[in-house]
């Protein structure tokens, strides 16, 4: 879509969903100035390793993480690389998540991609492939030959039975209890097979494992089998959820593989309270590419990224800003508006922070940081998960900052008894 021209259009351009077509990059992408750009990097590394590395993505939610991974899979060099970009969630049940499901699934995205590329797998790997999926889940050939008619492949059916039933989870589980090396063994056969006969090296992302729906699905995932995810014999990117490299185990996790490659939000503010140009810059193109100046009163834009100072609630509240001016018959978005939309979610926030959160994130506010000095103690990564409280980085360093739309709250937690 175009430039906004009018409130309707600016409406729909505000749409907080990752960029994947050329065209959607073509008018709306914004390159991070200031900053190595975490897609250069990882490209750079695959593109110059001479082995299958593991890469971890780090980025908070709605820092662009989607974005920047369809960005890495366009810019690798198709002469010599085959991409699986996928998301855990098109696939897998996230409320009832377990590695084992994850390993079938990422195995059947493999198998999938030499359908797609036209690539014959060796026939004794397909057929061991396939009847150890259709044993491990218990699918039948008649279940296999009567939804087959219907158009679905037999990948695509056991993918839609491992996310909705929860008997096809619990004996693939039981199934695979003793047996996951046998699984993995099948899944690198598959990938030499594809490399031998095309030519290329395959590169697996995987996206949205930092949305598992609790944090300790994430934990388990992450440190309790680490050592499984960099078996694949591929290079393989895995996003990773940021709070929890603020446990003292993401040390351990760390050194298990090749690089981890953090997407930061863009400050707006530098730790020594000057102002941050680039990242200003940044957040005002991101507008601007999507709606026509001419819609905007006078220090509207301004004030609206210094009071979210982060990707994704920028775009919400310009959405919000956009519909209240809507409804009032403007045809330019008024800085009322904007303050309309930043209440409606501030009182979110607020409504759900208790007393202990509030004095963590005065603390925050305070000395700029987010460590805990209890290892057990989960506060801080609540407050990240949530982005309630926000990490950055500039020339200074890392640092951390409580959500700026939360500033107008602070001085009455300071009040509160």
């Amino acid at each position: 879509m175009p430039r906004a021209k009018d409130l309707r259009e600016a409406y729909n351009n505000f749409y907080v969903e990752p960029l994947k077509e050329d065209q959607e990059f073509k008018e709306f992408y914004v390159e991070r100035q200031g900053v190595v750009s975490p897609m250069i990097d990882l490209k750079d590394r695959i593109e110059l390793a001479a082995r299958e590395e593991k890469y971890l993505f780090l980025g908070f939610r709605g820092s662009g993480k989607s974005t920047e991974l369809y960005r890495l899979e366009a810019a690798l060099d198709k002469s010599r690389f085959l991409v699986v970009n996928y998301s855990i969630r098109d696939d897998l049940n996230l409320s009832d998540f377990d590695f084992r499901d994850f390993f079938v699934s990422m195995a059947l995205k493999v198998y999938d991609i030499a359908s797609a590329e036209s690539i014959p797998l060796n026939p004794d790997i397909e057929k061991d492939f396939q009847d150890f999926a259709k044993r491990i889940t218990n699918i039948t050939e008649e279940e296999v030959t009567s939804q087959s008619s219907g158009g679905l492949s037999w990948s695509k059916i056991i993918t839609l039975k491992l996310s909705r039933e929860a008997k096809t989870r619990q004996c693939l589980r039981t199934e695979l209890d003793q047996k996951i090396s046998d699984l993995i063994q099948r899944l690198n056969w598959m990938i030499w097979d594809i490399e031998n006969k095309s030519g290329k090296k395959l590169v697996i992302i995987v996206d949205d494992l930092d949305k598992l729906a609790r944090g300790q699905q994430s934990e388990d995932f992450f440190y309790k089998n680490y050592q499984l995810l960099i078996e694949p014999n591929c290079f393989v990117v895995y996003t990773f959820p940021i709070p929890l490299a603020f446990n003292p185990q993401y040390e351990n996790v760390r050194h298990a593989f090749t690089s981890d490659v953090t997407l930061l939000q863009m400050p707006i503010w530098k730790r020594n309270g000057e102002r941050h140009e680039a990242g200003r810059k940044f957040y005002t193109d991101v507008i601007l590419q999507r709606i026509d100046p001419k819609l905007l009163d006078a220090g509207v834009l301004e004030y609206a990224i210094e009071s979210t100072g982060k990707l994704t609630e920028l775009v919400e509240v310009m959405k919000e800003a956009s519909l209240n001016a809507f409804r009032s018959g403007q045809e330019r978005i008024a800085e009322k508006d904007v303050a309309a939309a930043l209440d409606k979610l501030r009182m979110t926030f607020d409504r759900t922070l208790t007393e202990a959160h509030k004095k963590k994130l005065l603390k925050i506010n305070s000395c700029k940081e987010a460590r805990e000095e209890d290892p057990d103690s989960v506060l801080t990564r609540e407050l990240l998960f949530s982005l309630t409280a926000v990490e950055y980085e500039d020339d200074q360093g890392r640092w951390c900052e409580i959500n700026p739309m939360l500033i107008p709250l602070v001085e009455k937690w300071n009040q509160s008894p």
